[in-house]
């Protein structure tokens, strides 16, 4: 059970979480029977592309560089977007 935990990285969580959730609210959109509900329903199905890009992505930086320097590289991508978001917040209160 160990091993079956040990190559999982933040973005392929995030991802696979992502994944899910959008599956469920697209098909449950997709399901109404509106016409603006069944469009949303197609976008965020759409939007679910780049998410399996990144996952796609993410294995093969994990299979070829191992898991530990992979996450290293989300955790400070994932610090630079905090910081950014707290920049312009920040940003925002002052001007």
């Amino acid at each position: 059970m160990e091993k079956q935990f040990q190559n999982w990285t933040l973005f392929f969580i995030a991802g696979i979480i992502a994944m899910i959730s959008g599956l469920i609210a697209a098909i449950v959109l997709m399901t109404r029977s509106s016409a603006p509900d069944a469009l949303f329903g197609m976008y965020i199905l759409f939007g679910l592309v780049p998410v399996l890009l990144v996952i796609i992505i993410d294995r093969i930086l994990v299979w070829k560089f191992g898991n530990k320097n992979v996450n290293k590289v989300q955790f400070s991508i994932l610090l630079l977007i905090v910081f950014l978001w707290i920049v312009r917040f920040v940003w925002d209160l002052f001007i």
